[in-house]
């Protein structure tokens, strides 16, 4: 449905350029309210609901994605609660075992994955795995029957340690034994008797913990905790939820909508309530999906350790919250810091320190959005469930382990101007965690060839394709010729005089990955201005965000993307028509983060020329100085 204002529109663009302008101009209408995306990120308004002690606050269910397992090669039979169900489905085939029918399951099962859980499987396995008398004889003779059968089987328990001794009679059972907290390795090899034991800490799923932004609500609201208070046990966690909570509280005066806590509990046991003065806070409770969408709401969340002495566990909240591009504050573990530094996940020792590092997060977009950046980038590197999945077959298969290798890059590199070689060999061989070749066409001359071994050997950088062409073949042309060149799994569109720190192809990557998208690049950008040494920020809405295009020396995708979809052969808006073309064929086209890139505006050389006057009023003037302070992170 169109407003008036919208239906007047659409007249106009039909009666100025016919049914072709006006198709154009919805599909930018359906990209910018967010139609073009996963229905999961379309809006996270949260929304009060019911009346006087019956009102609480309600976000819609986020939808979880369907997709295919990224080892489909591998068939697992599994008993996992509901977060971990959703987790690792996407990792390979599930076979979600059932205590009547497991004997007609196990047929082609690759491995038997099963965990710590209460209840598994929709509560199937309600009392089987862990009990007063130990696991049921169902579960035993289901795991009788894969020894019989040979199908490795891996118990996981999550519950370490405050639930060793209940899960313990499970783990007996099992060929290997993973734990979240490493303190207790010792103990399970003494316990069992062997040394098939490993640690395996939480972590993030990507298809659905990640920075994807929905077209409406994102980061509306100030500060979230969700959780139990105890009231009755853990003393340790009461006394840091009193000293976080009490302080985001403190700080919840000089904001909007300050500190909402929901808790998992409400209205429950008396144990499990939060006490006064947090309980005016408490806003509601939440199930797992609509929690999903509140961690996008939200422009901190905090979290709360129940274990504080392990190296090795802590709340999975952490990852899901990081991953999905909010910052977390956290209460101080031992774990915390082997998983994240303090720039990724800052933590509160304090009452007055959680009320400024939260008043800090919720008043500052730069900070936010830094902290979050990082965080995310160490996710994407070592704590994706797609790295606990290759751990687990480590010791199970150890012959079917992938060993998480990334893909490989080629940088498209075509350019008339002589003076820019060395910055683009210096650029390229900069890029860190990715094996880039550079792909370089010289455009109407010649780079001589001891000029181009001097460049590789003072760069390192050993993989280089270089072509060449005249200058009346156009630039779209060029880049074709590139991408038939190039060695890599993903190409990489470049300019030879803009500015790519050193993680801008890795987080790339990483985009490429999460956002599921064919096409990634950068709408947001920065521009530094060279004349006047001001950084501007251009589009910075359109960040972590589907959209219809990218900056042209930002586009990135696999090779079989740009077969598929050549450039047109043209010598200006090239990129553009690759863009309009790919998003016509059915591709998704994604705007990534804004950092580790900008666009260096030198006032000649360039194929567009535009005023610095008018990108100063299309843009935002984030500094003056050195850029790469400000953008590289």
């Amino acid at each position: 449905m169109y407003t008036v204002e919208e239906a007047k529109t659409a007249l106009w663009h039909l009666r100025s350029g016919g049914p072709d302008q006006l198709k154009e101009w919805q599909a930018r209408r359906r990209v910018d309210l967010g139609f073009a995306a996963p229905t999961s990120v379309q809006g996270v308004e949260a929304g009060w609901v019911g009346r006087g002690k019956k009102r609480h606050l309600s976000f819609t269910p986020a939808d979880l994605p369907a997709g295919a397992a990224r080892r489909s090669d591998l068939k697992v039979g599994v008993i996992l609660d509901d977060f971990s169900a959703m987790a690792f489905r996407f990792e390979w085939n599930a076979v979600a075992l059932d205590p009547a029918t497991w004997s007609k399951q196990l047929d082609g099962l690759d491995l038997v994955f099963i965990e710590s859980a209460w209840a598994g499987n929709e509560r199937l396995w309600r009392g089987k795995i862990a009990s007063d008398t130990g696991p049921s004889q169902q579960f035993k003779a289901l795991l009788a029957a894969c020894k019989a059968q040979g199908i490795p089987s891996v118990f996981w328990n999550k519950e370490d340690p405050p639930h060793y001794d209940d899960f313990l009679p499970a783990a007996r059972l099992f060929d290997v034994v993973f734990t979240s907290d490493e303190g207790r390795i010792e103990s399970y090899r003494a316990d069992l008797g062997h040394d098939r034991i490993d640690v395996l800490p939480f972590a993030a799923q990507p298809a659905v913990h990640n920075p994807v932004r929905p077209a409406k609500g994102w980061h509306k609201r100030d500060a979230a905790f969700g959780g139990m208070y105890f009231a009755h046990k853990y003393p340790e966690r009461r006394e840091q939820m009193d000293i976080l909570l009490n302080g985001v509280m403190d700080a919840s005066k000089k904001m909007e909508t300050g500190l909402e806590i929901f808790s998992r509990q409400l209205g429950g046991s008396p144990d499990y309530q939060f006490p006064a003065p947090l309980d005016s806070r408490v806003v509601g409770s939440l199930t797992y999906p609509q929690m999903l969408s509140a961690y996008k709401a939200y422009k901190v969340f905090l979290n709360v350790n129940s274990v504080v002495d392990s190296a090795s566990m802590c709340a999975r909240r952490i990852f899901e919250i990081s991953a999905a591009g909010t910052p977390v504050i956290t209460t101080p573990s031992a774990a915390i810091r082997n998983f994240f530094t303090e720039d990724e996940v800052p933590i509160a020792e304090t009452r007055e320190s959680a009320a400024n590092l939260s008043r800090a997060l919720v008043k500052n977009a730069e900070l936010n959005d830094r902290t979050a950046h990082l965080a995310q980038r160490r996710i994407w590197q070592e704590h994706t469930y797609a790295h606990r999945v290759e751990t687990v077959l480590g010791q199970a298969l150890p012959d079917r382990t992938s060993g998480m290798q990334r893909p490989t890059a080629s940088a498209l590199v075509p350019t008339i101007r002589p003076q820019q070689i060395e910055n683009v060999f210096r650029t390229v061989a900069a890029q860190n965690g990715i094996s880039t070749q550079l792909v370089l066409l010289t455009h109407g001359f010649e780079l001589e060839m001891d000029q181009l071994h001097r460049l590789q050997e003072r760069y390192g950088l050993t993989d280089v394709a270089l072509l060449t062409a005249s200058r009346d073949v156009s630039l779209g042309e060029c880049l074709n010729r590139c991408v038939a060149a190039a060695d890599g799994d993903v190409l990489a569109k470049m300019d030879d005089d803009d500015h790519y720190g050193r993680e801008y192809l890795s987080d790339q990557i990483f985009a490429l990955d999460y956002s599921g998208a064919q096409v990634v690049g950068k709408q947001a950008h920065y521009m530094n201005l060279q004349s006047s040494k001001a950084t501007i920020l251009r589009f910075g809405h359109k960040e972590h965000r589907y959209t219809d295009f990218v900056m042209g020396p930002t586009i990135v995708a696999a090779k079989e993307t740009f077969i598929a979809n050549p450039f047109p052969a043209l010598g200006l808006g090239e990129d553009t028509g690759f863009l309009r073309n790919a998003g016509q064929s059915g591709m998704q086209i994604y705007s990534a983060d804004r950092f580790n890139f900008y666009q260096v505006r030198a006032g000649d050389g360039h194929t567009w020329q535009v005023e610095d006057a008018e990108l100063l009023a299309s843009g935002d003037l984030k500094f003056y100085g050195d850029p790469n302070e400000h953008t590289d992170i």
